[in-house]
């Protein structure tokens, strides 16, 4: 067996894959670019195919991405169509619900602001108090309830939140206490407090939340750590001028990175970070866990995990 491992697994991980696949021939690019012959038989990838080599690929059968985004991969035509099982890694959960509730946190509690104050050595109890809000007996809507979105349902309810879900199946869900269809999403923004978008790029999700969306909140906190092309910025901004969304947290923003001059830079009731919601110290590992995890099953020949719906786009 041809692996081709285009990230460096971390400490110890190597010995564990040498164990699982006795005698499988491990090259990197540098082994491609010094015998291109080998494209052709590579039967196992992990992490990265550079996009000019998926038609030599005759051989790859199976492609572990490290990430659990594929829009980018399936944009290319020979990627999307390349007969080989793909699958990613779906160990996002953690990290961007807690990146998305800490955003949160710092805006009902307006802890952005107190940090400006502690930084001019001013003690305002009136500036800090203006505004404030707790989340306890509100109302959080949960846009996508995937493993991302179920877990941030469940620390909703953990601050004691109602929660409504959105997805394409509108059948009851353990996380949350109504769960409606994208026809019905304007009346679950039109009664949320807090909106959370946590939704993969695929054609069905463009624009998910726009202008005819925003209109349909009331001062929600609105959030967003999922792809930037489900929300029209646009509309956001304007959204954030009239009120009809009290504050933003916005770990992506269309376009990336955000231009200087863009109007949210400005607005003091945004919080944005640079698209680095899922990422954390462990990520290397729990992403090289899911490849060799997947690995075992797929040298016992026993069904892949994670495996991504090509046409789907997730």
């Amino acid at each position: 067996m041809v692996i081709l491992l285009t990230r460096t697994l971390p400490p110890g991980l190597r010995e564990e894959l040498d164990a699982i696949v006795p005698g499988a021939r491990v090259v990197s690019e540098a082994d491609l670019e010094a015998d291109p012959s080998l494209v052709g038989r590579i039967e196992v990838c992990y992490a990265h195919l550079p996009s000019g080599l998926w038609d030599k690929a005759t051989s790859l059968r199976w492609f572990q991405s490290s990430w659990a985004g594929m829009e980018r991969l399936l944009a290319i035509s020979e990627a999307r169509h390349h007969p080989a099982v793909f699958t990613n890694a779906r160990i996002h959960a953690a990290p961007i619900s807690e990146h998305l509730w800490g955003m949160l946190l710092s805006l009902v509690r307006n802890l952005p602001l107190a940090r400006d104050l502690q930084r001019r050595r001013r003690w305002d109890h009136e500036a800090c108090e203006a505004g404030l809000s707790i989340l306890q007996g509100k109302t959080l809507c949960v846009v996508g309830l995937g493993e991302i979105g179920s877990r941030c349902a469940r620390i909703g309810r953990a601050f004691g939140m109602r929660v409504v879900g959105i997805r394409r199946d509108s059948s009851p869900h353990p996380d949350a206490d109504e769960v409606v269809g994208p026809a019905e999403r304007h009346r679950a923004f039109a009664a949320a407090d807090v909106v959370m978008v946590v939704l993969p790029a695929t054609d069905a999700t463009r624009a998910f939340v726009g202008r005819a969306e925003f209109a349909a909140m009331r001062g929600s906190v609105f959030l967003n750590a999922g792809r930037c092309s489900t929300v029209d910025t646009d509309a956001l901004v304007a959204a954030l001028s009239s009120g009809a969304v009290r504050a933003a947290g916005l770990d992506v923003t269309d376009p990336e990175p955000l231009p200087r001059r863009h109007p949210l830079w400005r607005m003091p009731n945004v919080l944005i970070t640079p698209h680095c919601a899922g990422k954390h110290a462990e990520y290397e590992e729990r992403a090289a866990r899911v490849f060799l995890d997947n690995l075992r099953r797929y040298t016992a020949g026993k069904p892949l995990e994670h495996v991504v719906n090509k046409e789907e786009g997730y």
